[in-house]
């Protein structure tokens, strides 16, 4: 998918780089502090290229930035694009333990920027059966959503709903006649999960 889109910034460090930062502000934090609470102070920044390099850092610390998820979801409606795009990446990094997001992450579904959308859907699916507060937001997005690999992650994500997302029925039969054979195959895969026969 990152190949498809491009970003209008380009990191300016490149990830060695970023995790060494992130390295050194988990050893050192604020004031001795939490080094994700530091992160998430450095998201609320009032300079966005400070709250990109600090979602960016949560991103590479993967599951361990769970503590910023709340920060990371109000992060999703941020003024700079870039900076929405790099929370809805940490939210996908950090997995399963994003419950506090899915509101956000469901009202991200509908923003205008592909690569943001794609790393939304991703977030959702790595929520799995946590993601069902988005059911409706889920069943619309796929229904409406262009880019096919958007569609693969929106599909995949009401399978791993699993039989709370029988309102998905419908649409996921529709996927499962999609010209692209991977949301087939993922749309077959999400309705044998809901409908077990």
């Amino acid at each position: 998918m990152r190949a498809s889109f491009g970003r209008r910034r380009i990191d300016r460090l490149c990830p060695g780089i970023l995790l060494l930062l992130a390295t050194a502000v988990l050893m050192t934090g604020c004031s001795g502090g939490d080094p994700v609470s530091a992160l998430c102070e450095k998201l609320q920044d009032a300079d966005p290229e400070v709250r990109y390099d600090a979602a960016k850092a949560l991103e590479e610390l993967g599951a361990k930035a769970e503590g910023a998820v709340p920060v990371l979801a109000e992060a999703l409606a941020d003024e700079d694009p870039d900076v929405r795009y790099r929370s809805a990446k940490a939210l996908s990094e950090i997995g399963s333990k994003i419950d506090d997001a899915v509101p956000a992450l469901a009202q991200a579904l509908k923003d205008e920027d592909a690569d943001f959308r794609y790393c939304v859907a991703k977030a959702l699916d790595n929520a799995g059966q946590k993601a069902e507060p988005a059911l409706t937001a889920l069943i619309k997005a796929m229904q409406a959503e262009k880019e096919s690999g958007i569609r693969y992650y929106l599909v995949k994500s009401l399978g791993k709903i699993g039989p709370a997302a029988q309102a998905a029925i419908p649409a996921l039969e529709q996927a499962a006649r999609d010209p692209d054979q991977k949301i087939q195959d993922v749309a077959a895969s999400a309705l044998k999960r809901i409908r077990p026969e």
